[in-house]
């Protein structure tokens, strides 16, 4: 008798813990509920729009793609430990005036939540880390801040042992599953700190392509042209087009994310389009697709991309904090500034879906003070970007001048 009753208490503690767990997922507000949710996407859209604007113009590589939401959240960790002019160019650059610290801390751990919902098929992982030289003394707060708002690591080396760098990109090759190897080349004798933010994108279309269809055609880059494996896809999709371009959605699987492409018209370019990147565009193009049948032929491709954002930063706003007049007091007593920000980029397109990386490196120093259907070919340079569908987060976005399949 004693045995059935102590079945049944453990019967009843299991589905009550179940019960407790659906209760907490429940509970998770929308993001669309939270407060000031719109004001910060738009500041993000802004930010976004602005780097790739920026990275784009000094570009010389036909294939560019880099992670707003990466970059902003390896930034959004660092703005806790800025002051005074520091903090402001900060703001400035992040489009964060109107928001508070907490506000911006809250919003983006809500945004990190949303993006890695994977509930619906598709795997997206955030991680954050930061890496102190073991001299290095920082402030318990920004620490606190970081841990509770970004879930950081924390992790405190030897910066002159050998074994720290391979430590730390080890971290990046893991957080990336192997598509990005390394992000630090060396560990400078100033190096104070690193910050670093990770990410991991996997899902299938929502439509397949069929093997069997890719063929090899050509295709038209800006300097020469080349045979690729072109995939092929006859569905219904979203459809935009204007003066200067057409644009279509393709979905992944339950909708979560997509890609949204925009291949120039006739006489315009890749460079005309991102010329139009800014907040009230992107809402008026979004608010115009239409379901059309669409025959889709589009290459597969898959490269690599790095990109130091000093020089994009600063013209953004941002050039204090590279200088020795910055001020992070908040994270330690110790002069610092920004030495490099660094980001590298994964991507592979193929019949079955779209596998992407991306890690941003943010290096502090110490300072010197201290049929009827529509044909739609992509077969010349275009743009592309990945979003999320309820939080609106560009993922990533980039050009593809010419399709490649590096090794």
């Amino acid at each position: 008798m004693k045995l059935k009753y102590n079945y049944f208490i453990v019967i009843f503690c299991v589905a009550f813990l179940l019960q407790s767990c659906s209760s907490n997922e429940e509970e998770r507000a929308a993001f669309s509920t939270i407060e000031k949710n719109v004001d910060f996407i738009k500041a993000n859209h802004k930010f976004a729009f602005e780097i790739f604007k920026k990275v784009a113009e000094e570009e010389s590589e036909e294939n560019i793609m880099i992670s707003p939401v990466s970059i902003s959240l390896a930034l959004g960790m660092t703005y806790n430990g800025a002051k005074n002019d520091t903090k402001n160019a900060f703001e400035e650059t992040l489009n964060y005036a109107d928001f508070i610290p907490n506000e911006t801390n809250n919003l983006n751990k809500e945004i990190t939540y949303h993006l890695s919902d994977n509930s619906q098929g598709s795997l997206f992982e955030i991680a954050n880390s930061i890496w102190t030289e073991k001299t290095f003394s920082i402030k318990e707060e920004f620490i606190k801040i970081n841990k509770e708002f970004y879930d950081a690591e924390v992790q405190s080396l030897d910066f002159s042992d050998p074994n720290a760098l391979q430590r730390i990109n080890d971290w990046v090759n893991s957080k990336t599953r192997e598509k990005i190897p390394t992000i630090i080349e060396a560990l400078a004798p100033n190096l104070k700190m690193i910050l670093l933010n990770a990410l991991y994108f996997n899902s299938d279309w929502k439509y397949t392509f069929k093997e069997e269809n890719t063929q090899e055609l050509p295709f038209y880059g800006e300097t020469s042209t080349e045979n690729v494996q072109m995939m092929k896809l006859t569905n219904e999709l979203s459809f935009y087009q204007n003066e200067k371009f057409v644009s279509i959605k393709l979905p992944y699987k339950n909708e979560k994310f997509s890609m949204t492409i925009f291949l120039p018209k006739e006489n315009n370019t890749t460079s005309d389009i991102t010329n139009l990147l800014n907040i009230e565009n992107w809402q008026n193009w979004n608010e115009s697709y239409t379901t059309v049948p669409i025959d889709l032929e589009m290459p597969k491709f898959k490269f690599s991309y790095e990109k130091k954002l000093n020089n994009p930063l600063s013209d953004m706003g941002l050039s204090i904090a590279f200088t020795d007049a910055a001020n992070f007091e908040a994270i330690s007593d110790i002069p610092l500034k920004i030495s490099f920000i660094i980001q590298k980029t994964f991507i592979e397109v193929d019949e079955k879906g779209t596998e992407a990386a991306a890690v941003t490196a943010i290096g502090m120093v110490q300072t010197s003070v201290g049929s009827s259907n529509r044909m739609v070919r992509l077969d010349k340079p275009f743009l592309y970007a990945i979003t999320e569908k309820e939080t609106g987060s560009i993922c990533f976005i980039g050009k593809l001048g010419m399709p490649k399949n590096d090794e």
